[in-house]
């Protein structure tokens, strides 16, 4: 568990999000989108360790490991959805306003 905790902290380190500023336009979103696409596989892969040590120490296996993925697969996909989307959107105003 240990290891896994050095992997997420080495992944968020080495992915620093770039900052939006109030210019923002549809590649920012596409940049903050992807940077969140990172951060989501490397909290994934560490959740995933620490409900599988927590699933083993709990008597009676009440942890339902597999519908707490999909929790997990749900929130982050509707997350980069709403963002992508939105880049979509602005990239369409974008393409709009400059013909």
């Amino acid at each position: 568990m240990r290891l896994a905790h050095i992997e997420l902290v080495a992944a968020l380190a080495g992915n620093v999000p770039h900052p939006i500023y109030a210019d923002v336009d549809s590649e920012d979103l596409n940049g903050r989108a992807d940077h969140l696409e990172k951060v989501f596989a490397a909290l994934h892969v560490y959740l995933a360790a620490i409900i599988a040590d927590t699933a083993y120490n709990i008597p009676g296996g009440t942890l339902d490991r597999r519908y707490l993925d999909s929790l997990f697969r749900d929130l982050s996909a509707d997350a980069l959805c709403v963002i992508r989307n939105a880049a979509e959107e602005m990239r369409e105003h974008e393409n709009w306003r400059a013909s």
